[in-house]
């Protein structure tokens, strides 16, 4: 294992090993990201077995998917990689890369220590579950129209904790493939247990939801929370909220790689939109607002609606300020 380690970090640019020491993450060549810095293809270094998160490609033959990366890596890498483990076998230890130690380094040194729930679990392989509770949150997410590929681009999960019992999770990964927060929402109407949502407990101004999926050369989609993200398009994130500031990190990161924006707030927030959009565009981001009115939350859309009004989308400009305070009179 020590030397397959060795083979892939001294040939792959760019590699993240898993807490465990099992898996190693690298950029996907079958889903061809064009930031060679998103991992999203992990190796089980152990079982000789490979699954991309966002693809879903998977397979025990890791000396075919080096040679999509390079042809002369593919073959030098055949005496180290033969698997006798069955494709279906192949459970990559979400754990694993999950729960990692999220460190912060600011002006003021931050550490926090976060972890995705105790017994935490991949829905997109919960379909034939023999839990009902599992089932349910399966059906829960497919009914809200989210299918296998979303479900793999978010991670999104459940657990076996009966603290989370019933429950829909969906986690965030910084750009290092680190956690750095999660919601869990309940997926009950009306529920006696005291809460419809549970969040981590870390501060949220650092924390860009999900960085591990962003590419900040293409327009990336702003929404309010988590659920928000299961219509979006991809390139996209949450505020976490509905308000960005100069101090947060994602504002930060969108000013550094000038990237545009697509605003999407719920309805009763549309008109803080205005605000944020004025705040980015005196920094030269140009922003897209879509006119979310009409409906009550982005997450209660259909991806085909929030797909129309995206495409209709009205640039910003600075006028639209002084017709958000008139209509606000």
């Amino acid at each position: 294992m020590e030397k397959r380690l060795e083979f892939l970090q001294d040939n792959i640019r760019n590699t993240l090993l898993s807490k465990d020491g099992y898996n190693l993450s690298i950029w996907c060549p079958f889903c061809k990201h064009s930031n060679k810095r998103k991992l999203k293809l992990a190796i089980h270094l152990e079982k000789c077995l490979y699954h991309c998160w966002l693809c879903d490609k998977k397979g025990s033959n890791v000396p075919y998917l080096l040679s999509k990366i390079s042809k002369s890596l593919g073959e030098a890498s055949k005496s180290l990689f033969k698997s006798k483990v069955k494709n279906n076998d192949f459970n990559i230890n979400i754990n694993a890369l999950l729960n990692n130690d999220f460190t912060l380094i600011d002006d003021n040194v931050v550490e926090n220590k976060i972890e995705i729930p105790e017994g935490f679990r991949l829905l997109a392989n919960a379909f034939n579950s023999k839990n009902p509770d599992i089932r349910d949150v399966f059906k829960y997410t497919v009914k809200r129209g989210i299918n296998k590929h979303k479900m793999w681009l978010l991670k999104l999960g459940y657990s076996t904790n009966s603290e989370y019992n019933r429950c829909l999770i969906i986690p965030s990964l910084d750009k290092f493939g680190k956690i750095n927060y999660y919601t869990a929402r309940k997926i009950d109407v009306d529920t006696n247990c005291g809460y419809k949502y549970k969040n981590a407990n870390v501060p949220k101004k650092n924390i860009i939801f999900n960085e591990l999926n962003i590419d900040w050369n293409i327009p990336l989609t702003l929404v309010e929370g988590p659920l928000d993200l299961l219509k979006t398009n991809d390139n996209a994130t949450c505020l976490l909220g509905s308000s960005l500031t100069e101090d947060m990190r994602l504002f930060q990161e969108i000013v550094k790689n000038k990237t545009v924006v697509n605003l999407a707030l719920d309805e009763d927030a549309y008109y803080k939109a205005t605000n944020i959009a004025k705040l980015l565009s005196d920094y030269d981001i140009t922003v897209n607002i879509l006119d979310t009115r009409g409906s009550e939350d982005v997450g209660d859309m259909t991806r085909e609606y929030f797909n129309s009004i995206l495409e209709k989308a009205k640039q910003f400009n600075k006028e639209d300020v002084l017709l958000n305070k008139i209509k606000q009179l």
